[in-house]
């Protein structure tokens, strides 16, 4: 059942198609596909990197023309098959280098290119360089068929070197792809993408909004709007404003916010001295049972904390303990 679920969270028809554990393990996310397949809809588009298929079946739903290119002879194998299995016929598979003048000539009419380059798995620092195909060499060739160019590349890349936009998207709370766009795909320097809501977080010139005190409620960004930098953003779409401690980053407002952009919300139960008897005082007033430590503490140690903090506890309520400056901060998640 764990197995059969893995496999449906990459693509709902997945328990029907062909692919190894490896190829699942890398390929796009249907919900990301999907979202993707919409931004990038036009008559002909090309899937640089398809592996086995997601993404050029979703391009198959918005664009009248799919080619997908691979180097690797058994992922292609499997893509045809998959797409058979799927009814797909406007997609035309290419076998060989993305790179090579045999398969680009075979390219016609194009309006917009995808790219999914390959990563070591092995590699502790993304770096451009190690990226295949060479993406400087990619957009050179590929320039030549379009200036729409839209290239995936691993979330956690720093320093990126383009004049593009960096598009940073996450699924359920949690960071799962950055996409460059280039040419008129181009909207802004850097955007954050929330799914499944669908929200979209553009950068602009604002003023960031920060407090010094947290009020009544506490939330936390979503990773993608973190990752693109767009705290000021956030800020001035939703009204609340940044507290930050130390490494504690939150956004705080008197009144309840809701929006996609936030991970999760807390309210603000009672803050006390960051003293242990002070801490189970105030958690045994509030009727409390269980404590989640959300303050630096030693991941060897944080079952030790926490169950000698709840020893002491014997009520039904589950609450979040915070540090942050000098106060301890007990949140009851919303």
């Amino acid at each position: 059942m764990a197995a059969k679920k893995k496999v449906l969270s990459k693509h709902s028809k997945a328990d029907k198609l062909h692919y190894r554990d490896e190829d699942l393990r890398w390929a796009t996310h249907e919900l990301a596909a999907d979202y993707r397949a919409q931004r990038l809809k036009c008559k002909t588009i090309v899937d640089i990197g398809c592996g086995i298929g997601f993404q050029s079946f979703a391009f198959a739903k918005t664009c009248k023309k799919v080619y997908a290119i691979e180097i690797d002879k058994e992922k292609i194998k499997l893509a045809a098959k998959n797409a058979l299995i799927l009814g797909w016929k406007n997609i035309e598979f290419i076998h060989g280098d993305a790179l090579s003048d045999k398969v680009i000539s075979q390219l016609k009419n194009v309006d917009i290119v995808f790219c999914d380059p390959e990563r070591s798995p092995e590699e502790r620092q993304r770096n451009v360089a190690s990226i295949k195909p060479s993406i400087p060499e990619l957009l050179k060739k590929y320039r030549a068929l379009t200036e729409n160019i839209a290239i995936e590349f691993p979330p956690q890349m720093r320093d990126i070197q383009f004049d593009c936009e960096k598009e940073y998207l996450s699924i359920d709370g949690a960071l799962n792809r950055l996409t460059l766009y280039f040419g008129d795909l181009k909207k802004c320097e850097r955007s954050a993408v929330v799914l499944p809501a669908g929200e979209k977080l553009c950068s602009a010139e604002v003023t960031l909004k920060e407090t010094e005190m947290p009020a009544e409620y506490l939330y936390e960004a979503d990773p993608a709007v973190v990752k693109a930098e767009l705290l000021a953003e956030l800020s001035e779409e939703t009204g609340a404003e940044l507290y930050e401690e130390g490494k504690a980053v939150f956004f705080t407002s008197g009144k309840k916010i809701t929006s996609a952009y936030f991970k999760n919300t807390f309210k603000v139960v009672e803050m006390c001295a960051q003293d242990e008897h002070e801490v189970i005082a105030a958690l045994q007033k509030h009727d409390a049972g269980k404590v989640i430590l959300r303050m630096p503490v030693d991941p060897k140690e944080y079952w030790k904390i926490r169950k000698k903090i709840e020893t002491k506890l014997q009520g039904g309520k589950t609450y979040a303990l915070l540090y942050l400056g000098t106060e301890a901060v007990i949140v009851e998640k919303v």
